[in-house]
């Protein structure tokens, strides 16, 4: 849950924007946090909790900078007025230079992602050679998949994963679930007694039937197909016939 509910955003036209390197980013897959779960179930002693960075992709500093402008119409009158942005109107339009990451910027996410990268390695975090998006320390037994701004953490010995944290904490604010609940829309039910991760996909079928307006069947039905229950021992003759190729 955020904790400003009502919040207003200033976006650049991304689709105007020519960035000459690279803007792609390498993230964590499903397939990569599934074999993270895993290997936390797998692991004595292991467990799994989630971190979620505010305000990722802003003020990141740029090199190379931006320019917009904004029609004076389009801004609201208290922040007209908060920012003194009357005397710098012309012809009904604000000029602005963008000197750091903001929203709508093709390059802000790459840019933030190389910046928590130099941040982490201070501290001894790595991304790993050849998992895009999975990171690990250099000594702590510690694991993380990096999907944009949300991290999924491995661990063993809540010392470490404090270590992690603190790591974030010194340039961004950050959120915990050391429960582990919820990770890139997955609901996650950890049994470490058990050693299970049982990933169920609550309200899922009935916001389904509700988006297709499903009406529900006189007789239920558990498979998307008729189902006819396979008589054992009767004798069943398979027959084909073949057709030779014609010349």
């Amino acid at each position: 849950m955020k904790k400003e509910v009502e919040r207003t955003r200033l976006t650049v036209g991304g689709n105007l924007i020519d960035y000459p390197g690279n803007v792609s980013t390498k993230t964590a897959n499903l397939t990569t946090a599934k074999i993270l779960f895993n290997s936390v179930i797998s692991m004595p002693d292991a467990k799994f909790m989630g971190i979620d960075l505010k305000n990722f992709y802003l003020n990141t500093p740029m090199e190379c900078y931006k320019y917009m402008r904004l029609p004076i119409d389009s801004i609201p009158e208290e922040i007209i007025l908060q920012y003194h942005l009357l005397p710098l109107v012309h012809k009904g339009f604000v000029y602005m230079e963008i000197r750091q990451g903001m929203y709508g910027l093709p390059q802000a996410g790459i840019l933030a992602n190389q910046l928590l990268a130099k941040r982490l390695a201070l501290h001894g975090y790595t991304p790993t050679v050849h998992t895009p998006g999975l990171w690990a320390h250099k000594t702590r037994p510690i694991l993380f998949s990096l999907v944009v701004d949300n991290f999924g953490v491995k661990y063993v010995g809540k010392q470490h994963a404090d270590h992690l944290f603190s790591a974030l904490e010194e340039h961004y604010e950050a959120a915990t679930d050391w429960e582990g609940k919820l990770y890139c829309g997955l609901t996650l039910h950890w049994d470490y007694n058990a050693r299970t991760v049982d990933i169920p996909m609550p309200g899922y079928v009935a916001a389904a039937l509700h988006q297709f307006q499903h009406n529900t069947p006189r007789q239920p039905s558990h498979a998307p197909s008729q189902w006819s229950q396979p008589n054992y021992g009767a004798k069943v003759q398979l027959t084909s016939q073949l057709t030779a190729p014609t010349k």
